[in-house]
């Protein structure tokens, strides 16, 4: 049994020793060993032990600090043995990526440590029994190395999609190639018909032209050209005059040919000398003289059914109407003459004879068709 005294005696004459050991190890000329001298094998410390004395058996003189900070501080935990075999990083002075060990070079760049090296790990033996754990970033990011670059392809407005993998064991991703062109030109689902009603006229007109490209071609479709479809036109024209009439009132009291009446119809009567006018100019633009025949046919009956007002100054826009009409008819036999066929142009005779109760200055039209009959019965 140690008496407190004779651990007080102990503890004093530790700094004294410790003192002339370092003194002892200090290479000076007087404890310079020669090299024929032989190293000392062993050296005994007072520490403390477990059975009261004091004696721990150092192996050399290089160990003696060892056993100094052993007894002084405890034992360095694993993490700081991690950092000090880590050491400092040394950066290139060129903007290349460091060699890894494994590859050729010199002996400065083999121990240089790649971005992609795996850190060292902790020292098992060290920690005995202690199971050692990295994070999940950590294992994502260090666990295997990057993929090796891959040759650039060439650009390909024909491939709409690659894949590419962006790291070992992620999924692929797929990515689409814009296209910059119509969705007519891309999309084969759905049919020429259907796309061709989006276009304007304009644009039919130029896609018809730019495709013929000889002289038979353009006589071919000369050849399956149609007469114009007025059906349209018409079915436009019957709103424009459904409008007027909504526009009356409708009290049997209020006459609806009167000025109060007027005034409700006439912003309709003026939309519908508008659509009259626009509809006969597109047919006169585009020569069709056949058609703007059958339009003026099916126009004036449009025309001779709006309200007759009772003030003369309020027919003003329904003799305007007659007068585009009767304009439009003179044009079209003028022009179109004996490609009007024989049917036709019998027809609007009759029919010319009719007008003029409702319009006298249509009869200029029945004289034109005269000189054109007459023209080819002289042939």
């Amino acid at each position: 049994m140690t008496t407190p005294l004779q651990t007080r005696m102990a503890l004093a004459e530790i700094p004294d020793r410790l003192e002339a050991l370092r003194m002892a190890n200090t290479p000076t000329n007087a404890n310079r060993r020669t090299p024929d001298e032989p190293t000392p094998a062993a050296v005994v410390i007072n520490t403390p032990n477990a059975n009261g004395g004091l004696g721990l058996r150092v192996d050399n003189d290089v160990n003696v600090v060892q056993a100094q900070d052993f007894v002084f501080s405890p034992l360095p935990s694993p993490d700081e043995l991690v950092i000090r075999q880590r050491g400092r990083r040394r950066f290139t002075t060129t903007f290349s990526p460091d060699k890894v060990n494994g590859g050729g070079g010199s002996s400065s760049g083999s121990s240089m440590r790649s971005p992609f090296q795996r850190t060292p790990t902790k020292n098992l033996q060290l920690t005995s029994g202690m199971i050692l754990r990295s994070s999940p970033r950590k294992r994502l990011t260090m666990g295997s190395t990057p993929p090796e670059p891959m040759p650039m392809e060439t650009y390909s407005p024909i491939k709409m999609a690659t894949t590419k993998q962006l790291w070992p064991g992620t999924p692929i991703v797929k990515k689409l190639k814009m296209d910059d062109r119509p969705v007519g030109q891309t999309n084969n689902d759905v049919a020429l018909p259907v796309l061709l009603q989006g276009l304007s006229q304009q644009q039919l007109i130029e896609l018809i032209t730019n495709s013929v490209n000889t002289t038979s071609d353009e006589e071919e479709i000369r050849r399956q050209l149609p007469t114009p479809d007025i059906s349209s036109l018409e079915q436009e024209l019957h709103h424009v005059k459904r409008l007027i009439f909504k526009s009356l009132p409708t009290s049997r009291l209020c006459k609806k040919t009167d000025a109060a009446a007027y005034s409700k119809a006439s912003m309709h009567l003026n939309e519908f000398k508008r659509v009259l006018q626009l509809q006969a100019k597109r047919l006169h633009d585009s020569s069709h003289w056949d058609a703007l025949v059958d339009y003026v046919s099916m126009a004036w009956q449009y025309v001779a059914s709006t309200p007759n007002w009772e003030s003369h100054a309020h027919n003003a826009v329904r003799r305007q109407c007659f007068k585009l009409l009767a304009c439009s008819c003179y044009a079209a036999i003028k022009h179109g003459g004996m490609r009007l066929g024989q049917t036709r142009l019998e027809s609007l005779e009759r029919n010319l004879r009719e007008w003029s109760k409702d319009y006298e200055d249509v009869l200029s039209c029945v004289n034109a068709l005269q000189r054109t009959l007459n023209n080819r019965t002289s042939l």
